[in-house]
């Protein structure tokens, strides 16, 4: 059974006070369409994405210094543990409409995995065979 710790990216988070600019400077380089939000001991308290940054945009105009990630992130963030299931992170994408979900342990963030990861294992499956059990 491929598990979210075979698929997911390495950890990569935007820290809470980093300024809106920067947040999409790191989206766009990631090429991920979500990020997690993280405190200074690494716990994950929030996730933005680019649907949140275009809210923001909207409400601030262009201004993307004016907010904040913590300010524009969902607060709420849907985790799941490294061994979850590839089927059971679909199902959380699918009926909860995320974009990515962050892996933690604890509330730790290990790393993330988007709806790209999980599609390239429907995609490429003959890559992952190696990690059923």
């Amino acid at each position: 059974m491929i598990r979210a710790k075979y698929i997911m990216c390495q950890r990569t988070a935007v820290k809470k006070d980093m300024p809106g600019r920067e947040v999409v400077f790191k989206l766009m380089a990631t090429g991920c369409p979500g990020l997690p939000v993280i405190n200074d001991q690494q716990e994950v308290v929030g996730v933005v994405t680019m649907c949140d940054i275009l809210k923001a945009a909207k409400e601030e105009g262009a201004e993307m210094n004016n907010v904040t990630a913590e300010k524009v992130m969902s607060k709420v963030p849907v985790t799941a543990d490294p061994e979850t299931s590839l089927e059971e992170l679909s199902k959380m994408m699918v009926e909860n409409n995320y974009s990515v979900i962050p892996i933690v342990r604890g509330k730790k963030l290990l790393g993330v995995v988007s709806g790209r990861e999980i599609v390239d294992t429907y995609v490429e499956p003959h890559l992952y065979t190696f990690f059923e059990e």
